[in-house]
Formats: C-alpha cells, sequence, structure tokens
C-alpha cells in the first residue's frame, strides 16, 4: 500500500515540500499574528476590566508559558497521529482560543483564550522545524529555514499595525479573531497537503507524569514570578510556588533520566554544542517577546500613542524581518552560522543600549530605525541558530530535538516577558516615590511621563544587558568549530 507523502509527491512533484511547507507556514504565521494584534491592544484590555500592567501581562505569560509545554507534546504527536493530524489539532485549539477571547466577558476566560491559543502555537512551531529535516536535503536546508522564518517575521511586521488599527476601530476583542480566517485556511490546507505517520511506525507510550511535572514546574515559576511583584520573595504567595517549581523540575529530570519512554530525549544534551545553542535560543527568545512586550507599551505611556500608532512604530523592523530571514536562508548555506549569530548578537546589544534613551522627544525615525537595527539582528540570530541546533543531532532526534529545543526557548521567551514585567514594576514604584519625594503631583500627566520614561529606559538597558550574556556560549560554539584558530602560513 503506497503511503500518503509518496502519493502527494507522484501528484505535485517536486512543488510538494514547499506548498507542504506552505500551509504549516500560514498556520504558524496566524499564531504570531494574533499575540503581536494583542499586545497593542494591552492598554485597552486593561482599561476595560480594570486591571494593573502586572496583572495583563498574565496574558503574554499564559500564552507563551503554554507554547512552551505544548511544545514538548509535538513529537508523540507526530509519532502517534503524524503531522497532518497534529497540525489539525493544533490549529483547532487556536481557532477555539481566538474565539474565546472574542467573546469573554471576564479577564479570567480571557486568560484561558491565550492558553488555548498557546498550545496550538506550541504544536506548530517545532512541527514546522521538523518538516525542514523531513522534506528538504541537507543542502537547501538554511534557504528552506529562511522560508519557514518567514511566518515567525511577518507576524511582528503587520500584526502590531494591524492590531492597532482594529483595536482603536472595531475594539480590543475583534484582535483576537481577526486572523481566524487564516488559521482555517491553514488547517485546511494542511489536512490536504501534509503527510500522516510513517505506516511502520510504533506509537511510543505517553509519559504523562513527565508531562504533568514539566506543566507544574513551569507553572510554579511562572505565578511565583508574576506574585513577586507586588510581595518580596519572603511572602507565602512567592516563594512556595518557587519551591514547587524547582522539586517539579528535579523529578522531572529524574523521571526522564530513568523513564524507557522519555518526553524529551535528554542523552541528546550530552553534546555541548546543543546545549549551547539551546542556551542562545532562550536568550534570543528573550529578548525578542521583551522588547516586544514593552516597546508597545512605551509607544502607549511615554509618547502617549494611540494603538495604531504604537503599532507602525514596530512595522519598518518587521518589514526588514521579511527582507533578512530569506538572504540569512541563504548565506546558512555558504558561510559559519556562528559569524551570523555572534553578528547579530552584537548588534542588538547596541541597538537596546542606544534604545535606552528615548524618551518622550525621541522621533519616530530615531525609534523606529533602532528597532529595525534590533530586528535585523534577531533575522541574523534566529535561523542560523535553529539550522545549526538541528544539524548537530541524528535525523531520527530531529523532531525530538525540535520540540525540546524550541521548548527551551519558549520558555526563556515567557520568563523574559515576566521579568521584564517585574523589572516594569519594581522601577515604576521607585521613580513614583522618587517623584513624590520631589513634590511631583503623581496625577499629573508631566510625572507620568517621568515616571514611565526612566522605567523604560532601565527596561531597555537591563535587557541588553542580559542579553549580551548570550555571547558566552555562542562565542564557545565558534572556538569549538576552530573559528579562531591561527593559520598556518605555506611556509610552514
Amino acid at each position: 500500500m503506497t503511503d500518503r507523502e509518496t502519493l502527494l509527491k507522484e501528484r505535485y512533484g517536486e512543488a510538494y515540500k514547499w506548498l507542504a511547507g506552505f500551509a504549516v507556514v500560514l498556520g504558524l504565521l496566524t499564531t504570531i499574528f494574533s499575540s503581536t494584534m494583542i499586545n497593542v491592544a494591552l492598554t485597552d484590555i486593561m482599561d476595560t476590566f480594570k486591571i494593573t500592567q502586572s496583572s495583563a501581562q498574565w496574558m503574554a505569560t499564559g500564552f507563551l508559558s503554554a507554547s512552551s509545554v505544548g511544545m514538548l507534546c509535538t513529537a508523540w504527536l507526530m509519532q502517534a497521529v503524524g503531522p497532518r493530524l497534529t497540525f489539525a489539532l493544533a490549529t483547532l485549539l487556536f481557532i477555539a482560543g481566538s474565539i474565546t477571547g472574542w467573546l469573554c466577558g471576564s479577564f479570567e476566560l480571557l486568560i484561558v483564550a491565550r492558553l488555548l491559543q498557546g498550545v496550538g502555537a506550541g504544536l506548530t512551531q517545532p512541527l514546522s522545524m521538523a518538516l525542514v529535516f523531513i522534506l528538504f536535503p541537507a543542502e537547501i536546508r538554511g534557504r528552506a529555514m529562511g522560508f519557514f522564518g518567514m511566518g515567525v517575521v511577518l507576524g511582528p511586521a503587520f500584526g502590531p499595525v494591524i492590531g492597532g488599527v482594529i483595536a482603536d476601530n472595531f475594539g480590543w476583542q475583534m484582535t483576537f479573531i481577526a486572523a481566524v480566517p487564516l488559521s482555517a485556511i491553514a488547517a485546511i490546507l494542511g489536512y490536504l497537503l501534509l503527510p500522516d505517520r510513517k505506516q511502520d511506525s510504533v506509537t511510543p507510550a505517553f509519559n504523562l507524569l513527565s508531562f504533568l511535572l514539566i506543566t507544574v514546574a513551569a507553572g510554579g515559576l511562572l505565578t511565583g514570578l508574576s506574585n513577586s511583584q507586588f510581595e518580596p520573595f519572603s511572602d507565602t504567595s512567592v516563594y512556595p510556588y518557587l519551591v514547587v517549581s524547582f522539586i517539579a523540575f528535579v523529578l522531572f529530570l529524574r523521571r526522564e533520566i530513568t523513564s524507557t519512554v522519555p518526553l524529551v530525549q535528554l542523552k541528546m544534551f550530552k553534546d555541548s554544542k546543543l546545549i549551547s545553542t539551546a542556551v542562545v535560543g532562550a536568550f534570543t527568545s528573550a529578548g525578542l517577546f521583551a522588547s516586544v512586550y514593552a516597546l508597545p507599551l512605551f509607544g502607549r505611556t511615554v509618547l502617549d500613542q494611540n494603538a495604531t500608532e504604537a503599532g507602525l512604530l514596530l512595522f519598518p523592523a518587521g518589514i526588514a524581518l521579511v527582507i533578512v530571514f530569506p538572504l540569512v536562508g541563504r548565506l546558512i548555506d555558504s558561510i559559519p552560522v556562528h559569524r551570523l549569530i555572534v553578528s547579530g548578537q552584537v548588534l542588538f546589544v547596541i541597538s537596546l543600549l542606544v534604545i535606552s534613551y528615548a524618551d518622550g522627544s525621541s522621533s519616530y525615525l530615531y525609534l523606529a530605525g533602532w528597532i529595525l537595527v534590533s530586528r535585523i539582528a534577531l533575522g541574523l540570530i534566529m535561523p542560523s541558530n535553529s539550522t545549526y541546533s538541528l544539524s548537530i543531532v541524528k535525523p531520527e532526534e530531529v523532531t525530538q530535538a525540535s520540540g525540546a529545543l524550541n521548548f527551551v526557548r519558549m520558555l526563556g521567551g515567557t520568563i523574559g516577558v515576566n521579568l521584564t514585567a517585574l523589572l516594569i514594576t519594581a522601577r515604576t514604584n521607585l521613580y513614583s516615590k522618587d517623584a513624590e519625594l520631589a513634590g511631583m503631583d503623581l496625577g499629573s500627566f508631566e510625572a507620568k511621563i517621568t515616571i514611565f520614561t526612566h522605567t523604560f529606559q532601565d527596561c531597555f538597558l537591563v535587557v541588553g544587558l542580559v542579553f549580551s550574556l548570550a555571547l558566552i556560549p555562542s562565542l564557545y560554539v565558534a572556538f569549538s568549530n576552530g573559528a579562531f584558530k591561527m593559520q598556518k602560513s605555506p611556509a610552514e
């Protein structure tokens, strides 16, 4: 009996892998669209439900944490039901979350909507990366990764602008459902074009205990960090969650090492290069999501912009990523990836340090220009690091590695958003006290602008300095690949 993948290749020829890739990219695009559209509407959501920034950040945290945990299920689902049904499940969950967010009448239900969206997004991302290595030969994987990266970069390019226009003219609720038509089209295309599970493949048992342990670990960590915005770490609303998170993570590692059907093949991470790329991915994701979270808030508060204007601030940067990703994909096939990664990291740190000097008088060109530079930097890092990391592992481990690396990356992004929100709250409180001591009226427009300006300046500075730590594993990879070995002269 001929399997589905063979039939599809016979029907579409060489174009098949690109058609299948397009379906997944479209699904990936809708998840990123939704995330970035909702970010520019955060202040409107805060006004509707009368909540603070520290509470609103749970929308971003919930989405990213659900994505992180969902990613660990992708490898098992692909073995159990195949890429086609895995993608269908992911898109249906995302659509369900979008409709829930559109119809919800409470902030708690809004969090549930973001969790559903996050799980759908989490299942999609490692699937897209794994398909690059399943469908494409090694010599064109860099270009394929650049193509698949379009789903990641088109969202930040157009999402904030479209979301801003929708929020200003139709209400923030519509930002949840705007991407549903695209998601539905992606689900249909994926069902028609993606392959089923291999006929001779064996479905392993799902390690439910490991899944529950890592879910508790991630949830406890993020809840503890979130609560620390309001209470000291010694408070009972903070440290018990962190303790439970630590215990659950230790038990997860122990379970994974001894289990015959681990959720994550930890043996892959015996390779120090793979660990290094995972760390780079985590820091890169933290820098990306922290800046995506903070920049629209900076526009809405310090610059007093509406949602559309805050979205336009990010628009040129998104367009730059659309151009850079395919170009970097081609470069990956011809030059050492560590050069691209290190160059991008240095450029990203410089851009954030410059942005940390922005204030209410900063021009659009100044801010949009340096945000553009930061996104070009990420465009150098992300496809390069992803391609290199998956090239390290064995072909049969690609799906597992993709899920594990994406989990680490998204967990890094989640922690980045959480710590950024924590920093914003702490610095806002500090500068509010300073303003009060200086005799300023905290309810005045001038006082608010002053407080938020100093707060976000500190935020961008800290994000840039923390991100610079990612240079350490990148330089290790460069050294490991002989990048700094002295070349012998012909005479020698």
